[in-house]
């Protein structure tokens, strides 16, 4: 629900429900002593009619020009920024509440306006009602002029990157361990840590119901399934990868090789498919390379020939940079999961530092091949996060990626004097990395 764009309108819709109950009783029960304070609504019926009338006409046209507003943003934020990102904006809680709150004052002057325009004497018109839709109305007249504001500012570039970047961050800090805290044991130690090899003789290949995009992986039932029944359960695949309907994607079997096959593979089957939820698109709930990918298409389109916005790109960059330090900090994944007496369970897939890595630099290297200004920028951030490296997997990512941005830039590069510069960049990278003591 939390990108959904109607989920909160709806409840606040409800609550304009309840709203409007609650002002129109405590009208029915307030005693007329002829004594009104003077913001409290005093109008014959006829009045309060024609009051609620031209408010919900208002507001109506105001909730209209704010939604095509809207569809202009989401709009250009495709076209600029990559379609992808719509899910950001729409995700926005500002833009949810803002809209919301128009969608509530129209229901709450609906239900007040049904009430008066029904036929009343001048001792039953609902006062306290009409007043507190006046004040919702007047509250909508400020939170349009807030809303074109906090559009205009959410579809800057650099507003926008630091956005995704911090939903990057908030995945990173929820999926990634503090140091020390992941067993030596199932640490990942390289880029083939999570490559088991081929499953063993006893296992039995288990296939997903429905195919689509893994969204996310419950392990902790997946421990339990395979901790009752005495199995190890193997994944071939992460959050985020697109999986086909009958393939062999999960294999099982029991803990001891000698034990023979397990025959309950139906029932397994079932247990482990509710453990897995598949959909038709990606989300960033356990999906490290989500996030990470909404980032480099911003890049990528700054980097294209119709847009050609280089400090778009360094700023994407930066942003990454500031993740990327974070990820080095903790510990990845873990490849394999024990249950409470510490036996393997359950071996993963898992993102490992060279993918993350890889993932942050690649396609941006490839776009801006014949770009120095980016090519230096990288160069130079590989340099910054030197001094955040902790294991030698970390320093050969970034060694790696600082040769092949130097061997671009020498490639594709025209110029000779950014060429040499290209050059000095990367032996100061590659210094710094070398001078970081593990």
């Amino acid at each position: 629900m939390r990108t959904s764009l109607w989920f909160i309108p709806v409840l606040m819709s409800l609550a304009a429900v309840l709203i409007a109950m609650a002002a129109l009783r405590i009208d029915a029960n307030l005693l007329d002593d002829g004594e009104r304070v003077w913001w409290l609504h005093s109008g014959k019926p006829e009045n309060a009619s024609d009051l609620l009338s031209t408010l919900l006409s208002s507001i109506i046209t105001m909730a209209t020009l704010a939604i095509s507003i809207t569809m202009v943003v989401l709009t250009l934020a495709a076209s600029q920024l990559g379609p992808r990102l719509i899910r950001s904006f729409i995700g926005d809680r500002r833009t949810q509440v803002a809209l919301g709150f128009f969608v509530m004052t129209i229901v709450y002057l609906l239900l007040v306006y049904r009430r008066v325009d029904s036929g009343l004497s001048a001792d039953n018109v609902p006062h306290v009602a009409i007043t507190a839709g006046s004040a919702l109305s007047l509250g909508c007249i400020f939170l349009l002029l807030f809303y074109v504001h906090h559009l205009a500012s959410s579809i800057v570039a650099d507003t926008v990157v630091d956005r995704v970047g911090d939903d990057l961050d908030e995945v990173l800090c929820r999926l990634l361990r503090e140091p020390g805290s992941v067993d030596e044991r199932d640490r990942q130690s390289g880029d083939t840590a999570h490559a088991e090899g081929p499953p063993r003789p006893v296992d039995i290949a288990l296939s997903l119901p429905r195919g689509g995009y893994v969204q996310t992986v419950d392990h902790e039932a997946l421990v339990a399934l395979a901790h009752g029944r005495d199995l190890v359960l193997t994944l071939r695949f992460r959050a985020g990868w697109h999986v086909l309907a009958g393939g062999s994607h999960v294999w099982f079997g029991p803990r001891d090789p000698d034990a023979g096959k397990a025959t309950e593979g139906g029932e397994i089957a079932a247990q482990v498919a509710d453990a897995i939820v598949v959909g038709s698109d990606r989300t960033p709930t356990q999906d490290i390379e989500f996030s990470v990918r909404q980032l480099v298409e911003v890049a990528l389109r700054a980097l294209s020939p119709g847009i050609n916005d280089p400090y778009t790109a360094i700023a994407v960059i930066d942003r990454m940079a500031t993740s990327l330090a974070l990820a080095m900090a903790r510990d990845m994944e873990p490849v394999r999961h024990r249950d409470g007496d510490g036996v393997i369970r359950l071996v993963t897939h898992p993102t490992t530092m060279t993918g993350m890595i890889d993932l942050c630099f690649n396609e941006i290297r490839q776009a801006a091949s014949a770009k120095p200004a980016i090519l230096i920028h990288l160069l130079d951030t590989i340099g910054q996060l030197a001094c955040h490296v902790r294991t030698p997997e970390q320093r050969n990512a970034l060694a790696r990626q600082a040769v092949m941005i130097a061997s671009s830039g020498n490639r594709e590069v025209a110029e000779e004097r950014d060429q040499a510069e290209i050059a000095d960049r990367h032996e100061a990278a590659l210094a710094n990395l070398i001078a970081r003591d593990l």
